[in-house]
């Protein structure tokens, strides 16, 4: 029994950080392999309906549990079959209280021979400490053991970059936690050093994240208002931890805060008529008696609580008295409203609540708390979004107070209010939101979007208020790569994050698919929501986000099924032997060593190069093409790769006019097991999945995508690299002339770079050479080494037979100026087919490489 986890954002409460989410289980009995998707929500549980249906083994994740999703999938195998289950996935951490938190669930249900687990952190611009907690077997335990020791044989290493961290623990140390193993949360926390005020940016692929998380500011006093249901459905456990949870809230309240307390039923009764009081401590004890008095009854009067709760917050001139004060300008006014129900009395209908609030609370931040299942959460929402705050879930369960607790902690110190980071306008476009109500301590702001080609600092603006006055702050950020550069001692750390292509891109989809969501909340119109919900559900799909309009979903397949389709399934890695070529493609923005390059390629007009293995030399033939055929380069039936060059027209050279030149301008390359489609041109790299268009690259920038094990990156104005799993490179060069001749047209080359991968049934103009075996047979060579003959106008250095197979076919060595890789054109020397003895080469005519399709 396999369980995956994915990690939800609590703070929102909507969106699972479970993106680029893939499970592959592989097993020696049978060869399968069973690829989790990320599918449109309706269609996945079509999917999952009709294979259980049919007897299948399936499961499905989508966003509905508490904190964790847990996925499972039974794989039934004979006794010792060895199994190999790889989960890979992103997961944003939110700052929250000063430190980030990752959360390992360990439930193998059984003591385990050989268990480790094994947690890399690099962090740019520093780690400023980290720690490893007791293991978290009970969630009413989290604020316990913040300061006890890890569980044994954990092991934490630390420099100033990196961190990391193992845990081993034996079979003994298992079951001294339990008999029947671990079942429990490892949990690691960390903060990162941010030594500007104005945070740090990270780019990538002309994409950039501002993370805003300033240091060392005084926290502004509040205005706060706890407003509290005591319906008769608060009755037993929810009231009770209610006021534990108060309890502990008031004792947290400083001396410069000011606040008050509602309860509410079916009437509202407030503790301190008309006003707030400070937080001394007669205050803060008559309000816990206050608090420890109250019960549950009656019916639940929203309307009338919130009305109540912001004329504390906004009250008349004649409401202020000597023995209470009115809310300052230098006060953070808050609610924190709690309720598990719907309203049930007075006003209910939602959407005059929601425009008496808004037009009651001014500036008033409103933090809703549905406590269990039956609160009208998508209410409490739209109210906390159109009025400066957000909205959470409150789960009944034993930890509820700690809930209560934790939420209020993160509210709980207003550091800035009215927050606004600007950026020029001719340096980004498609930023993501900028302008924030508060920030608090210990939290972060994130804003992403896209840069404008040749930015190299950005220009940020910070306006904002603080305890005292409205703060403006200018200032230039220098924009760091997203990866370190492993000059510090890596511990893993640079390994790791080799394999995570392009996050800062993804990043920016992310934040912009929960802004579309948002937006569709707080609008009424249904023809703009679907519009917004589409354009969330296309997002999600390209970057194979969970989110509330998409789940994943895996199916066992048939014993006699062909593999699924992979079209779906992003990975950011696959395996360490992958994650080195994946950092000189993503990261360094150079190319992988060129040593063991070219072995075929096809450029020119159309000519073509291919590395005779074992020899290190080149064999060189031409074919004189047709303008708007499109030649078959390669196809592999077994691995289901198609490689199609389109042929354009070119002038002719002087001299030459009565032959006929011809340019690729358009490379497609089909991954038929994928679902995927790649059409280059040289204007772009347009990916297709399924027959729908996931990403498209522009070739005048630098950009990448992952597909599964396809990966791209574009060169700008220079080339295309194109992996389509282990072994199978491709490399697309974009020939393109400052000051052209009449001749000379703007055109593609196409090279295998590696093709151990190909199976030995490719064919194809170039494919057809990938496993054929050849040789040359030396002739003749004058003793100074030249032979003397003139061919075409290029020296003969020799003459030779080629063998293939059981034919021959005569060659002469030439001088020639090759493209035959990334590097510029050079001179090497080549055995060149007479283009007589071409197609005798080629097994077939030129018309058996031609095919229909345009």
């Amino acid at each position: 029994m396999f369980e995956l986890h994915c990690f939800y954002d609590h703070y929102q409460n909507m969106y699972a950080f479970c993106s680029d989410l893939s499970l592959l289980i592989s097993s020696t009995s049978n060869g399968k392999v069973y690829v989790a998707q990320v599918k449109r929500r309706t269609d996945a549980r079509k999917i999952y309906d009709t294979a259980k249906k049919q007897g299948k083994t399936a499961g499905l994740v989508a966003t509905k549990e508490r904190e964790i999703e847990k996925f499972r999938v039974a794989v039934n195998l004979p006794p010792g079959t060895r199994v190999s289950f790889t989960l890979t996935y992103e997961e944003l951490l939110s700052r929250r209280l000063g430190r980030y938190e990752l959360s390992l669930g360990l439930r193998p249900g059984q003591p385990v021979q050989n268990i480790s687990l094994d947690v890399s952190i690099s962090e740019r611009t520093g780690i400023s400490y980290i720690r490893a907690l007791p293991l978290r077997t009970n969630r009413l335990l989290t604020n316990k053991v913040q300061d006890a020791d890890p569980p044994p044989s954990t092991k934490v290493e630390q420099n100033p970059y990196c961190a990391h961290v193992r845990y081993t623990p034996s079979i003994q140390q298992q079951k001294n936690i339990s008999p029947r193993g671990l079942n429990a949360d490892f949990v690691i926390q960390y903060d990162v050093e941010l030594k500007d005020p104005m945070g740090d940016i990270q780019v990538d692929d002309g994409y950039f994240v501002h993370y805003f998380a300033p240091r060392g500011l005084p926290v502004v006093p509040k205005d706060v208002i706890f407003a509290i249901d005591i319906s008769g459905s608060m009755t037993g456990t929810k009231i009770k931890q209610t006021k534990a949870a108060m309890t502990t809230i008031l004792s947290d309240l400083r001396e410069g805060d000011y606040f008050n307390l509602i309860t509410f039923s079916d009437k509202v009764y407030t503790w301190k008529k008309g006003r707030t009081v400070r937080a001394t401590q007669q205050n803060v004890r008559d309000a816990k008696e206050f608090v420890r008095k109250i019960f549950a009854e009656g019916w639940t009067n929203i309307n009338a609580a919130l009305l109540s709760a912001a004329q504390l917050l906004n009250p008349s001139s004649h409401s202020s008295s000597s023995s209470g004060h009115a809310p300052s300008s230098h006060r953070v006014p808050m609610i924190i409203f709690l309720t598990d129900g719907e309203a049930t009395i007075g006003e209910t209908e939602p959407d005059v609540i929601l425009r008496n609030a808004q037009n009651a609370l001014g500036l008033a931040s409103l933090f809703g708390l549905a406590f269990g299942d039956d609160a009208d959460f998508p209410m409490l929402r739209r109210l906390a979004l159109e009025n400066r705050g957000v909205a959470r879930m409150v789960y009944e369960d034993d930890d509820a107070a700690v809930q209560l607790k934790g939420f209020y902690d993160e509210v709980a110190s207003p550091l800035l209010s009215d927050i606004q980071l600007s950026y020029l306008d001719d340096q980004v476009y498609d930023i993501t939101r900028s302008l924030f109500p508060n920030y608090f301590q210990g939290s972060e702001l994130v804003v992403t979007g896209r840069l404008k080609p040749g930015v190299q600092d950005l220009k940020v603006m910070l306006t904002a208020n603080d305890s005292k006055q409205k703060v403006k702050v200018e200032n230039e950020l220098p924009l760091a790569k997203a990866v370190i550069n492993g000059t510090e001692p890596s511990l893993g750390c640079a390994q790791a994050l080799d394999g995570i292509p392009s996050f800062v891109h993804r990043l920016w989809a992310y934040f912009t698919i929960k802004e579309l969501l948002l937006a569709k909340i707080n609008t009424s119109d249904v023809f703009i929501q679907r519009l917004l919900v589409d354009k969330a559900t296309n997002l999600s799909l390209k970057y194979n986000f969970v989110t509330p309009v998409t789940s994943l979903v895996v199916i066992k397949p048939d014993i006699d099924e062909p593999e699924p389709t992979i079209s779906s399934s992003v990975l950011a890695t696959t395996s360490k032997t992958s994650t080195s070529t994946v950092a000189g493609l993503h990261t360094t923005g150079r190319p992988p060593n060129t040593s063991y390059f070219v072995s075929l390629k096809v450029d020119g007009d159309p000519h073509f190069v291919v590395q005779l293995p074992k020899l290190h030399q080149n064999l060189c033939f031409t074919i004189d093409g047709r303008a708007d055929d499109v030649l078959r380069l390669l196809e592999d039936p077994d691995k289901g790769i198609i490689v199609d060059g389109h042929l354009m027209l070119a002038p002719s050279k002087e001299g030459l006019e009565n032959r006929t030149r011809t340019f690729f301008d358009r490379i497609s390359i089909i991954a038929a097991k994928g679902g995927i489609m790649i059409t280059l041109t040289l204007d772009s790299v347009q990916v297709e999945a399924d027959g729908k268009e996931i990403e498209t690259l522009p070739t005048n920038q630098r950009g990448s995508v992952a597909q599964h094990v396809m990966r791209i990156t574009v060169e700008e104005h220079h080339s295309c690299w194109i992996e389509l799993g282990v072994g199978v490179q491709f490399l697309i060069l974009f020939h393109l002339y400052n000051h052209p001749k009449s001749f000379q047209m703007e055109h593609l080359g196409f090279y295998i770079v590696d093709g151990k991968g190909l199976s030995h049934l490719t064919q194809g103009l170039l494919g057809q050479f990938q496993h054929t075996h050849m040789e040359i047979i030396m002739v003749s060579r004058d003793q100074a080494g030249f032979h003397h003959a003139q061919t075409n106008k290029n020296t003969s250095l020799a003459m030779g037979l080629l063998k293939k197979g059981d034919e021959h076919f005569p060659v002469t060595l030439q001088d020639k100026n090759l493209k035959d890789s990334p590097r510029k054109r050079h001179s090497a020397q080549c055995w060149v087919v007479p283009k007589v003895d071409v197609e005798r080469l080629l097994g077939q005519s030129y018309e058996s490489y031609v095919v229909d399709r345009q």
